[in-house]
């Protein structure tokens, strides 16, 4: 399913697991506490680039988001709003620094994800 990914950043920062971020780890974020530790293939379709990572954090914007991460939703969080309310910028999964260097990232922009 393509998703609009983000940057993670927070390079130095600890992730929703405790796990300090850095620049060396393939990981990624979903909005799901159920895939923490789960390995997935992120693709980026511009250019066919794709790196395996594991789920070290839970975000962008929602952590309960069961439907779209393990069923066929689309990610709630492309309503423009979370659960909570608040103004997403419509993101379906977050990128650590080494797979969006990885995928060739430039900016925010679409990409494939799966679990392994």
């Amino acid at each position: 399913m393509k998703v609009k990914a983000t940057r993670e950043g927070l390079v130095g920062k600890k992730t929703a697991i405790g796990w300090k971020v850095n620049v060396n780890v393939p990981f990624v974020a979903l909005p799901s506490e159920a895939a923490l530790r789960q390995w997935v293939i992120v693709t980026n379709p511009a250019n066919g680039r794709s790196i395996k990572a594991l789920v070290l954090d839970v975000g962008p914007w929602n952590v309960e988001d069961d439907e779209y991460v393990f069923g066929t939703s689309r990610p709630q969080a492309e309503s423009g709003k979370d659960k909570l309310g608040r103004t997403t910028n419509k993101a379906g999964i977050d990128l650590g620094e080494f797979v969006w260097f990885s995928l060739g990232m430039t900016d925010n922009g679409e990409v494939d994800w799966r679990f392994v």
